[in-house]
């Protein structure tokens, strides 16, 4: 869903990231570095398949889109890079609190806004336990590896 606000607890701790000016990034997509510039995960490279394209997101992931940009605007957007987040899963899969989330991807491309349960790469953990396969959101605490590796 384009231009959603999914920041839903706690404080953002938001940076603003500059946009190079081909690029589009709605409100609500995971935000990867690509270079010195925020993109859209789906924008990553094709890493050979769904595993690798997940682990490449994870890798560069810095937060969710806050503000947005359209093509031909050059100015920085706002990025969460911390906080609980409402995320739509690819499907209404029960999910544990402290389960790790991933980026959901396919063979070819990372989704802009779609998570999955994943423990192999992860860019937060469930916040709040969703038992109810009805509904595809859950509430994710972000934990991005890009500006989170000072400890690592």
């Amino acid at each position: 869903m384009a231009n959603n606000f999914r920041h839903r607890y706690f404080d953002p701790e938001p940076a603003m990231i500059p946009v190079e000016s081909a690029t589009v990034i709605e409100i609500g997509d995971f935000v990867v570095l690509s270079g010195d510039y925020a993109a859209p995960a789906g924008s990553l490279a094709d890493a050979g398949d769904a595993a690798a394209n997940r682990e490449a997101a994870a890798d560069a992931f810095v937060g969710i889109a806050m503000s947005a940009s359209a093509v031909g605007e050059t100015e920085d957007i706002r990025v969460g890079t911390s906080g609980v987040w409402e995320l739509n899963q690819k499907s209404a899969a029960a999910i544990h609190f402290g389960d790790p989330v991933g980026i959901y991807a396919s063979a070819d491309a990372c989704e802009d806004q779609t998570c999955v349960e994943d423990a192999t790469s992860p860019i937060g953990v469930c916040w709040k336990a969703k038992l109810s396969t009805s509904d595809p959101s859950v509430l994710v605490k972000i934990l991005p590896s890009k500006i989170n590796t000072l400890n690592a």
